[in-house]
């Protein structure tokens, strides 16, 4: 364990406090309000991060802090056209790529069915550079959605409880708040771990990769997110 893990645990364990503090209809119904927000910023993701690709200044912007092209290993597969490249190349290819997930997985994707090819873009490069751009806004949008609606929706349940107090349960009250507590932290940490690709994008030092791949709990939290493998790639 490292001090990623440590963290993680101490942030599971505020939230247990919390869910003690605030009572398990409470709790239960910040899940509830959870899950609302990413059905919401999943269902818009789509349509924001459209009209804000169409912006050059925008795409230009993240495609300077991506550069997905430079994690192709040799500038000749950059500029050939994916039709050119055999799976096996391919294949080379992305195993000596440094690409974080989900943005390696998309870029498979992408590839695979020349999701671009209407756009009249046809290099590896290209393919690269277009998929971690979109992947990124597609992220960044995805949690500015959910965050806009969840302030909205906690102001709800506070004004909610504060007219008319939810009930509490009698016998079974402490055991259901922490577990409530734990699973709302289990799901806030899915959530902080969305940023966790755009971090080793933008920051690819050996010292930032090794905290995340020595970490036993962000095996779980990053490489099995559910948040993260819903993010479209286009």
């Amino acid at each position: 364990m490292n001090l990623l893990d440590y963290a993680i645990i101490a942030i599971l364990g505020l939230f247990v406090l919390c869910g003690v503090y605030k009572g398990f209809m409470h709790t239960a119904l910040d899940i509830l309000c959870y899950m609302i927000c990413v059905v919401f910023a999943l269902l818009m993701t789509p349509i924001l991060s459209f009209r804000i690709v169409q912006d050059e200044d925008v795409f230009n912007t993240m495609l300077y802090y991506t550069e997905g092209s430079e994690n192709i290993y040799d500038v000749e597969y950059s500029k050939k056209d994916i039709t050119e490249i055999s799976n096996a190349e391919l294949e080379e290819i992305y195993g000596r790529s440094k690409v974080a997930y989900p943005m390696d997985e998309r870029i498979r994707t992408n590839v695979a069915e020349a999701a671009f090819e209407g756009e009249n873009i046809r290099t590896l490069g290209d393919y690269f550079n277009q998929t971690m751009v979109h992947v990124t806004i597609n992220i960044l949008v995805f949690l500015l959605l959910f965050i806009a609606l969840r302030v909205v929706l906690g102001f709800l349940v506070g004004w909610w409880d504060y007219a008319q107090p939810l009930p509490v349960l009698k016998k079974l009250e402490l055991p259901a708040a922490i577990g409530t507590g734990l699973i709302r932290g289990v799901l806030a940490v899915f959530l902080l771990f969305m940023i966790c690709p755009l971090v080793l994008t933008v920051l690819p030092f050996d010292v930032v990769s090794e905290l995340v791949e020595n970490s036993k709990l962000s095996q779980f939290f990053y490489n099995s997110n559910f948040l993260l493998g819903l993010i479209p790639g286009v």
